[in-house]
């Protein structure tokens, strides 16, 4: 006996000498420190794209992520003290049960649960209890799910111990369990409780019932086994189990208790809920390529790294778009049986169309006609640049021409052959018909006119106010000449994201907006990351948006208009447009303007070659604008105070007189009229009356029929 115990004892002093070497040797030498701030955790979170409803509250319209989806919620923050709605803490009852079967004495311990590490250790040599179960407390989970460490050696888990430590010596508890419960794996593909809450109930996380928490807490033990939509039972039983934990630890009462276990909990798992698409849409396409390089230009990152914070960052963006808007465009560019052209070489005529309000704001976007086939692909509405023929005729010359007093409404300018330095420009109609007004001018899409004006005030200052009034970049420096400018055959181009924006102005009294998408980003704590910028410039003035807008009607509604079909399409309101082509027919388009909406449309082959119908351009803007507009309610735009209504003589251009033979209406700065008309002396006609504005309106629409040929 004497002998054994003396054994026995030398054991045990060399196990406690041991032991005591090893913890000595661990507490002094392993480092515990970790690099993350869980103050400020930087972790793979989920993107979130927020819309306005009907009221204008901020509601979510689609998640999107790189490998993990999380979204952070938190513990501690009141509700009515959240920057936005979606942030909804998460309730004490969920803290409660994951602490309550997971780790009972989270708020005493230190990081480590000495005596559940023991019993761990001792059941898996001596096997007292048929089920193994771990030793690691929620704050050793929590490092085990920031650094990825799962080692099975015993290094690891005296890394994992040291750092729990580290943790619990620099961070406040609420915090710890803050992170862990939005880092926790919670099966099929989701992190976090409130991506769980959302795909096993369909609800935030905040507005979870007992029962619901306890059946989170209850997949922990095994997110792919415990599931509780692919193993209702095994959830079940542990979710029971929780709740006893529940009552047990003295969380809830014995009524809350029999309460949670009567109540049926509905299991939704349904991934629609999540606001995922394998397929983005064209609009999120393009809110991804303008968020990214925003982030690039603000804050210098390279462009992979970006992109990489797009996906990862857990930002809430918040978005432009009007998904009534998008679903009427979408269906009108789904129509390949009317609008998907078959070209000479087996081609299939593309489209897009961009749809703004006049601040600025892209509501709708579409980069293709048919099925959009590809993931971040090319998206014409963005990165289609081809010549944009006629529309650019008020924007490069009449436009400024008119803004700097060059020419009225009612100018006279001489539509005739002219040489410049060896170029004549051709109209359309392959003849000249000598002097017209600049209002039929634009109406019928002379070609003469504008390269006049544009020679006239010189193409670098016609360029320069493409360039710097209205925000046109995608030309280049062969543009600067009397075609490109004067009719739209540019050697760079424009998009129809460009050219919705430039329209713009002559909707909205002059000022120029650059287009977003959205209005701001902000991340997972609701701090503004990046915000567009509202203040527009003024890029004409009022009086002169204002005559442009008159003047471009009159392609919708003049009885020479080459728009003049498209005046059925929104038959309930007045809108401006103009049409487009390229040369030989390669690029068609249509820009309009009604007092909600301006949107612009493009058609053409990737691979450039003629196009057989001239008007399809314009039909399918129809198509999708007549759709947009329907139910909404009339509206008018509203006319400068500085611009007057004024006869003037169609033969002379100048202001009518009673000895006039033809007279009609012209819109006009109040301090730049046109002299009255020398050739009919008589008595300056009064400007019209209102019943005399109508009148005049409803001849004119009388007058409108469907022979002009679009150009």
């Amino acid at each position: 006996m004497k002998v054994i115990l003396t054994i026995f004892l030398i054991g045990i002093i060399t196990f406690s000498i041991v032991v005591g070497t090893f913890l000595m040797y661990v507490f002094t030498m392993v480092d515990g420190k970790m690099d993350e701030n869980l103050n400020d955790l930087k972790l793979n979170f989920t993107t979130t794209i927020y819309i306005n409803d009907e009221n204008g509250n901020a509601i979510e319209y689609q998640r999107l992520h790189g490998m993990f989806n999380r979204i952070w919620v938190s513990y501690d923050r009141p509700l009515a003290e959240a920057k936005d709605e979606s942030y909804k803490g998460i309730p004490q009852n969920l803290v409660n049960a994951f602490v309550a079967i997971e780790d009972k004495r989270f708020f005493s311990h230190k990081g480590v649960d000495w005596k559940r590490t023991a019993s761990a250790f001792a059941n898996l040599i001596l096997k007292f209890n048929s089920a193994n179960y771990g030793g690691s407390t929620l704050t050793q989970q929590l490092v085990k799910n920031l650094t990825g460490d799962n080692s099975r050696k015993p290094s690891r888990k005296i890394r994992e111990i040291m750092r729990a430590r580290y943790f619990e010596t620099h961070y406040a508890k609420d915090t710890i369990v803050e992170c862990y419960l939005n880092t926790i794996a919670m099966g099929h593909g989701t992190y976090g409780v409130q991506v769980a809450s959302n795909y096993y109930f369909n609800k935030n996380v905040s507005d979870l019932t007992l029962a619901e928490c306890a059946t989170l807490a209850a997949i922990t033990k095994s997110p792919t086994y415990f599931a509780p939509d692919d193993y209702p039972e095994a959830n079940r039983k542990r979710m029971k189990a929780v709740l006893a934990e529940l009552k047990n630890q003295q969380y809830i009462t014995e009524e809350e208790y029999q309460a949670a276990l009567a109540e049926e909990v509905k299991i939704v798992a349904d991934e629609n809920v999540l606001k995922q698409n394998d397929m983005n849409s064209y609009f999120v396409d393009a809110l991804i390529d303008q968020v990214v390089n925003d982030l690039v230009k603000t804050y210098g990152y390279e462009k992979k790294h970006a992109e990489n914070m797009f996906y990862t960052a857990g930002y809430k963006i918040y978005a432009t778009l009007i998904p009534s808007v998008q679903d009427k465009i979408d269906a009108a560019f789904a129509d390949t049986h009317s609008f998907a052209l078959k070209g000479k070489d087996g081609q299939t005529l593309q489209g897009s169309m961009t749809v703004m309000d006049y601040n600025g704001h892209v509501v709708a976007l579409v980069g293709g006609i048919g099925e959009k086939t590809s993931v971040r692909g090319f998206n014409r509405a963005t990165s289609a640049i081809r010549q944009p023929g006629s529309t650019m005729k008020p924007l490069s010359a009449y436009a400024p021409a008119i803004e700097t007093d060059l020419v009225t409404y009612s100018t006279l300018i001489n539509d005739t052959a002219t040489n410049y330095n060896g170029w004549k420009p051709v109209n359309w109609y392959n003849s000249y018909l000598g002097n017209v007004t600049v209002e039929y001018a634009l109406e019928r899409s002379i070609n003469t006119i504008p390269v006049y004006l544009v020679n006239k005030m010189t193409p670098q200052f016609s360029f320069d106010f493409l360039t710097q009034k209205l925000g046109i970049t995608t030309l280049n420096a062969e543009d600067v000449n009397l075609a490109p400018l004067g009719m739209g055959g540019t050697n760079g181009g424009i998009t129809t994201l460009e050219s919705a924006a430039a329209f713009a102005v002559f909707g909205n009294g002059g000022l120029y907006y650059s287009p977003t998408l959205y209005t701001k980003v902000t991340d997972q704590n609701g701090e503004t990351v990046l915000s567009q910028n509202t203040e527009p410039v003024l890029a004409i003035s009022e009086d002169t948006a204002c005559i442009m807008n008159h003047l471009l009607r009159n392609v919708v509604y003049g009885a020479k208009g080459t728009g003049k079909d498209a005046a059925s399409f929104i038959p309930q309101m007045k809108f401006y447009a103009k049409t487009g082509t390229s040369n030989d027919q390669k690029d068609l388009w249509f820009v309009g303007g009604s007092p909600y909406y301006i949107s612009s449309c493009w058609c053409g082959y990737d691979t450039q070659q003629d196009i057989s119908q001239s008007s399809i351009a314009l039909r399918l803007w129809g198509a999708a604008m007549s759709k947009v507009h329907a139910g909404l309610e009339p509206k008018e735009f509203a006319d400068s105070s500085y611009v007057v209504q004024r006869y003037y003589c169609t033969e002379t251009g100048g202001l009518a007189t009673d000895a006039c033979p033809s007279k009609t209406l012209g819109w006009y700065k109040k301090n730049v009229l046109p002299s009255t008309c020398k050739s009919h002396s008589g008595t300056v006609i009064a400007a019209p009356t209102k019943e005399e504005l109508k009148q005049m309106e409803t001849a004119q629409n009388e007058k409108t029929d469907s022979s002009a040929p679009a150009q």
